[in-house]
């Protein structure tokens, strides 16, 4: 993955919270991922006010924390890729991902161009990384599900395109280190839900997924001389790395001895050729179901990283599981889907 955008200052020892995601009171458990290590120094974002005083718990005991409902509708399953694509009659090469594999996947444009990528959480709800979002105004914004080649415009099923009304912004990213980088895009009318167009699982908050092998989907250049992007859907697979392991390789690149990776980070990658490059921020890191290969939950952002594709280098992605409880808020809202496709989107976790 080339570096998305330098981060200079790293000043963020743990999560910073939003003023939307308040503390419960000190005789209360929380979660061991918003639990004050250290004074941290807060942006002028942030709004944090949780007392020294409260008390880690295990993931198992925090108030909470839900498991995964397995449908969204009746007959409705999150995560359902396509293993063999949907279009037999498209010839895929190399890392290219089949027509309709991963149809969660989603193409970002700003005034008609490719700037990004996202993933379908809701049928009107979009999550994506915000540092790609700076300085570009939602109403130039669009949304395109079900896209395979940019460059075609012939495409069966053809792709569909919906306009963003809003957008937010975690109140604590920080653009220098990449903490908090995420953002949620509100569509002016969901998506029907069909065979290229569905929903990523969401993953359970504290859920970890060292040593996995898991992909990224999207479009982008997949190296750090190339020219131009891929405009076919690309995919890469790459393992998650530990935390510290990751830290001790950054800190042997230009990132040097001090640096301190933020608690809201994951490390994917570090292995040769075998990475996301620049174009690919905000797409999905997704690592399959333990008891279904064909299904999948969302790990990651992509975030940024060094170069690309450079061995021991691993590339950081923003740590889904932990915004879990931001992201909920926003998720309990009903759609009208057409098709008489009626959902809480709250159930969708």
């Amino acid at each position: 993955m080339s570096r998305l955008w330098a981060p200079v200052v790293f000043s963020l020892a743990c999560i910073l919270l939003s003023d939307a995601h308040k503390c419960p009171s000190s005789n209360q458990c929380v979660p061991k991922e918003n639990c004050r290590l250290e004074e941290p120094i807060f942006d002028l974002s942030s709004t944090i006010d949780c007392s020294d005083s409260e008390v880690c718990c295990e993931k198992s005991n925090v108030v909470g924390i839900t498991q995964r409902p397995m449908t969204l509708s009746p007959g409705t399953l999150c995560g359902m890729s396509n293993p063999y694509g949907l279009d037999e009659s498209r010839q895929v090469h190399g890392d290219q991902a089949r027509p309709g594999q991963f149809p969660w996947v989603m193409a970002l444009l700003h005034k008609g161009q490719y700037f990004g990528g996202g993933s379908l959480i809701t049928p009107g709800l979009v999550l994506t990384a915000a540092h790609i979002l700076v300085r570009k105004s939602r109403v130039h914004i669009k949304v395109r599900a079900g896209e395979w080649d940019l460059s075609s415009s012939a495409e069966i099923p053809a792709p569909e395109e919906r306009q963003v009304t809003k957008i937010i912004s975690h109140k604590a990213f920080n653009y220098s280190s990449g903490a908090n980088n995420m953002a949620l895009l509100f569509l002016d009318s969901p998506f029907e839900l069909k065979s290229h167009i569905q929903i990523i699982c969401l993953p359970i908050s504290g859920e970890t997924f060292e040593g996995r092998r898991c992909t990224v989907a999207g479009w982008g250049k997949r190296s750090f001389s190339d020219a131009k992007l891929e405009t076919i859907q690309q995919k890469v697979e790459v393992p998650i790395i530990d935390s510290l392991r990751c830290q001790d390789k950054l800190r042997q690149t230009r990132m040097g001895t001090n640096y301190q990776m933020p608690a809201s980070l994951i490390c994917a990658g570090g292995e040769q050729g075998r990475d996301s490059c620049s174009r690919f921020g905000g797409s999905a890191l997704f690592c399959s179901l333990t008891d279904d290969p064909n299904r999948y939950e969302q790990a990651g952002i992509v975030n940024w990283g060094i170069e690309c594709g450079q061995e021991n280098i691993p590339a950081t992605y923003t740590h889904v599981s932990k915004f879990k409880e931001w992201i909920d808020p926003h998720l309990e809202q009903v759609f009208s889907v057409p098709g008489d496709l009626v959902s809480s989107t709250s159930s969708l976790l």
